[in-house]
């Protein structure tokens, strides 16, 4: 019912924008777009409707009512975000456009996918994960708790809070395999006095193996260790910046956000040091790299609108059309 009413929205919407004549061109994966877009958008209003009853609701951060807006400054805060960022990442848009590099690129079901989330971009966490199990890809996951300002720094709603009632309310089939404390060296550095001690609670509170070591090196290094070869992978879907994904050096930040291949350039793994960050570990290895930092460019590229002041359709962007070149 929702992919059916969602389409002709859709395509009514953009036959009124071409020219007389013109056939707007779905893409082939329109309907499991559709569907991880819808899939997204429940998950949210399941987390609004959590975060009204908690008294933690902002209206005017998050006026189209997302669940995944938190506030400028918390004990989990790491450093400084963006409410744009922040409620752009959280369109169900985007969903549909992971779910389209997935496929564009080949990858579906029976292939297995390494997937680093934040607290800081809880939306783009959310658009991730509904592509993936839309299309039924294994994905091991490592979330890292710490958030930027207007993530998922509120401490009663963590990230690890919205997943745990996702995945107790059947939205969401599968938890995250371990989870850190993020920030700087991904062991909490940073924080303000007591964002340590709140987040390991938390993580066992709700059943989540922590990772934390003494530092990025050990860290890193411990990472590694649990994710295993990057050649087990067809691809590392990467969000935000965590430090342990990234690396030390100024060159993780540098790489654009979107579909790295592994010899694409710009990009230079850093000389031969275990500190140059897990994504260079699979671009040397050959593997593709989905870099989702630097939102509003990806959203540029990707044709979702960089923070509406009102969420268009599903079904209506761009990202959801082939352009006439394709």
């Amino acid at each position: 019912m929702f992919k059916i009413r969602f389409a002709f929205v859709a395509l009514l919407s953009l036959c009124c924008a071409l020219p007389l004549g013109a056939q707007p061109r779905p893409h082939p994966a329109y309907d499991l777009m559709i569907e991880a877009a819808v899939k997204m958008q429940l998950a949210e209003q399941a987390l609004y409707e959590r975060k009204r009853e908690l008294g933690l609701h902002d209206p005017q951060l998050d006026p189209n009512r997302s669940g995944v807006i938190g506030v400028e400054y918390s004990r989990i805060t790491t450093t400084l975000g963006y409410p744009k960022a922040k409620r752009s990442a959280a369109n169900p848009d985007f969903a549909a456009y992971i779910l389209r590099e997935l496929t564009d690129h080949g990858i579906g079901a029976g292939d297995s996918v390494l997937v680093a989330m934040t607290g800081s971009f809880p939306g783009m966490n959310l658009a991730v994960l509904f592509a993936l199990e839309t299309l039924e890809v294994w994905s091991f996951r490592i979330s890292s708790l710490g958030a930027s300002s207007y993530g998922a720094n509120q401490e009663e709603f963590t990230w690890l809070d919205m997943e745990d009632l996702l995945v107790r309310d059947r939205l969401l089939s599968q938890r995250s395999n371990f989870v850190s404390l993020g920030g700087t060296g991904d062991i909490g550095g940073g924080l303000p006095p007591g964002g340590r001690t709140i987040l390991r609670r938390k993580a066992e509170h709700l059943g989540y193996p922590i990772l934390s070591a003494r530092t990025l090196r050990r860290q890193t290094r411990r990472r590694r260790e649990l994710a295993g070869n990057p050649q087990d992978y067809r691809l590392l879907i990467n969000i935000g910046g965590n430090q342990a994904m990234l690396g030390k050096g100024p060159q993780g930040r540098q790489l654009p956000g979107g579909w790295i291949e592994p010899d694409q350039n710009p990009w230079s793994a850093p000389n031969g040091d275990d500190l140059s960050g897990i994504i260079f570990d699979f671009l040397t290895a050959g593997v593709p790299v989905l870099n989702l930092l630097h939102i509003e460019d990806v959203a540029a590229a990707a044709g979702i609108p960089f923070d509406p002041p009102t969420l268009p359709d599903i079904g209506t962007s761009p990202v959801y059309f082939l352009t006439p070149k394709q």
